[in-house]
C-alpha cells in the first residue's frame, strides 16, 4: 500500500468489509486519525505575550489601554495616564483613534492559549475567525465592524466623548470652529466612502452621502474664512473646474462602462455554450450510445428517447432555478440513481451540508459525470465524499481502476473538459484530476460559495 491509498484510506475510514460495520454510527467509521501530541512542552526561553487586542472586560472607553497592557506587560493604570496625557493635544489623541478603528475586539488570553491552526481548509473546519474572536465581530471592513457591533448607546457616548475632546482642543489650542466643523465634515464623509455594506441598494446613498457632506465641509470653510464675495467666486471657480472635469470624463467613462458591458455580454455567451455543451454530452450523446447498445430491443429504445426528449425540453424551455435539494441530499439521490442504472455500488460519505445555489446545482451536475465515468471506466470500490463548510465545498471521487493520463485524452472528449472542469471553473471553483496506473482516479473539485449562499445557509 503505498502513501497515497493510505491518505485516502485516511479520508473514507477502513476499507473493511461494509457487513462488519452493521449497527456501527457513521461517525465511528469515517473518523480522522488525530496525532498525539505531547504532554509536556520545553519552557520558553522568553515569556510569550499576549496579542495586541481589545479585550471586552475591564475596558473604560475602547479597551485600547487594556490591551496595550496586557501586550507589554504592565499595568493598566500607567497606560491611561499616558494616554490622558496625549488626548490634551490634537497629534496625541491621533494613535487612539487609530488603534480603536484597527485593532481586533476580542480575547487575547484566549487566543494566545489556543492550538495553532492548519491552513488547510479540512483541517480548520472552514472557518475564518481570530482566535479568541466572536463570530459576529466579523465584517467587511474596520469601520463595518464597529458600526455593525457597537450598540447604540456606546455609540452615543463615544460621539459625546468625542465631541467634549474637540471643545477641549478648541478652549486650550484656541482652534477656531470654522476649521474644526468642516474638517468634521470631511473626514466624516471620507469615513462614509469606506463603509462596505452587503445590501447592494445602500450603496448609492452611501456615496451620495460622503460626496454631499465633503461638498458641504469645502462650502463651510469657503463661507466662514473668507469675504462672502470671495468665497462665492472660488466656489464658483470650483463648480466650473468641475464640471469642465465631468465633461470631458463622462465620453470616457461611458466608453469603459460599453467595454466592460460588451466584455461581460460576450463571457456570459461563451459561458452559455458551455453549458449547452456539457448538458447534450451528459444527456443526448450518453443516451445516444445506450440506444446504439440496446438498438435490438425497440422498447428499451422508445422508452430512453422519450426520457432524453422530456429532459431536454425541460432544460431548452423552463427556467433554469437552483434546485431545491442540499448538496448531501443531492450526492445521495445522483449516486443511488447511477448505481441503480449500472448496477456497482457506490459509498457516500457526507460531512455538513450547504443550501442549493448555483454553485451547489453545478457541483452536484459535474459530481454525476464523474461518478459515471467512475463506474463506466473505473474499478471498484467507487467512492464520493464530500465536506461542506461556510464558505466552501469539497468532493471527493475517487475508483480504483486502472487510471488514465490525461494528457493523453482526445480533444473531443468532453466528458471531462467540459461536464466536469468546466462546469465547476465557470462557477468560480478548481478540479484536481489524480490518475496513475494501477492505483485508481480521484477527482477533487473545490466550490467557494457566494455570499448569498452562505446567508442562506445561516437562515
Amino acid at each position: 500500500m503505498n502513501s497515497t491509498q493510505r491518505n485516502f484510506q485516511g479520508r473514507f475510514g477502513s476499507q473493511q468489509n461494509p457487513e462488519d460495520r452493521q449497527g456501527v454510527p457513521p461517525q465511528q467509521v469515517y473518523q480522522w486519525q488525530e496525532r498525539p501530541y505531547p504532554e509536556q512542552f520545553p519552557a520558553p526561553i522568553h515569556p510569550a505575550r499576549l496579542p495586541l487586542m481589545r479585550p471586552q472586560d475591564g475596558r473604560m472607553v475602547c479597551g485600547v489601554c487594556k490591551g496595550i497592557s496586557l501586550h507589554l506587560g504592565i499595568k493598566v493604570g500607567w497606560v491611561r495616564i499616558v494616554a490622558l496625557l496625549l488626548a490634551l493635544t490634537i497629534v496625541g489623541a491621533i494613535p487612539y483613534v487609530f488603534l480603536w478603528l484597527t485593532l481586533p475586539s476580542g480575547d487575547p488570553v484566549a487566543a494566545a492559549m489556543a492550538p495553532p491552526q492548519s491552513q488547510s481548509p479540512l483541517s480548520r473546519g472552514n472557518t475564518t475567525s481570530t482566535p479568541g474572536q466572536h463570530p459576529e465581530e466579523r465584517q467587511h471592513t474596520v469601520l463595518g465592524r464597529l458600526f455593525g457591533n457597537t450598540s447604540k448607546p456606546k455609540l452615543i457616548a463615544g460621539l459625546g466623548i468625542i465631541l467634549l475632546l474637540l471643545a477641549l482642543f478648541m478652549l486650550i489650542g484656541n482652534v477656531r470652529p470654522a476649521v474644526v466643523i468642516p474638517a468634521l465634515l470631511f473626514l466624516t464623509g471620507i469615513g462614509l466612502s469606506w463603509i462596505q455594506t452587503g445590501d447592494s441598494g445602500l450603496r448609492i446613498p452611501l456615496l451620495l452621502t460622503s460626496l454631499g457632506l465633503i461638498l458641504a465641509s469645502v462650502i463651510t470653510f469657503l463661507l466662514s474664512t473668507l469675504p462672502l464675495n470671495r468665497a462665492l467666486t472660488m466656489m464658483s471657480v470650483a463648480a466650473i473646474l468641475l464640471l469642465g472635469i465631468t465633461a470631458v470624463a463622462v465620453p470616457w467613462i461611458g466608453s469603459l462602462i460599453h467595454q466592460l458591458s460588451r466584455e461581460s455580454a460576450l463571457k456570459e455567451r461563451e459561458e452559455e455554450r458551455a453549458d449547452m455543451t456539457a448538458h447534450l454530452h451528459d444527456g443526448v450523446l450518453q443516451t445516444l450510445a445506450l440506444i446504439q447498445l440496446h438498438a435490438d430491443n425497440p422498447q428499451t429504445v422508445f422508452t430512453l428517447a422519450r426520457s432524453q426528449e422530456r429532459d431536454l425540453r425541460n432544460w431548452l424551455y423552463q427556467d433554469r432555478t437552483p434546485s431545491e435539494r442540499s448538496v448531501g441530499t443531492g450526492i445521495r439521490d445522483i449516486a443511488a440513481e447511477i448505481e441503480d442504472s449500472f448496477g456497482r455500488p457506490i459509498e457516500v460519505v457526507t460531512v455538513g451540508d450547504a443550501m442549493p445555489c448555483a454553485q451547489t446545482d453545478a457541483l452536484l451536475d459535474a459530481s454525476r459525470q464523474a461518478l459515471v465515468n467512475a463506474v463506466t471506466h473505473g474499478g471498484e470500490p467507487i467512492s464520493v465524499y464530500c465536506e461542506a463548510g461556510h464558505s466552501k465545498i469539497e468532493l471527493f471521487v475517487r475508483d480504483h481502476g486502472s487510471g488514465f493520463d490525461m494528457d493523453k485524452v482526445p480533444p473531443d472528449r468532453l466528458g471531462i473538459r467540459q461536464s466536469i472542469v468546466g462546469r465547476i471553473k465557470r462557477q468560480g471553483g478548481t478540479v484536481e484530476i489524480v490518475s496513475r496506473p494501477g492505483w485508481g482516479t480521484e477527482v477533487r473539485m473545490h466550490m467557494p460559495l457566494s455570499t448569498a449562499s452562505q446567508q442562506a445557509g445561516k437562515q
